[in-house]
């Protein structure tokens, strides 16, 4: 099970459950992953204002 953040909302998810639902989208060769379809819309129209945050939580992480 790999967790992830919804850039959008803040919500920890789980990459391969959410890809299972098509709540996943792929930016930069990275997989993105979002608790509900309104989180994967607002990304898919400005990845760039999210995908900073991820990587942030993923450097806390380590």
């Amino acid at each position: 099970m790999a967790q992830i953040l919804d850039p959008v909302c803040g919500m920890t998810v789980d990459v391969e459950a959410q890809r299972g639902k098509g709540l996943t989208s792929e930016q930069g060769g990275k997989t993105y992953a979002f608790c509900g379809p309104g989180c994967k819309r607002a990304f898919d129209r400005e990845p760039a204002k999210f995908v900073g945050k991820v990587a942030e939580w993923e450097k806390q992480r380590h």
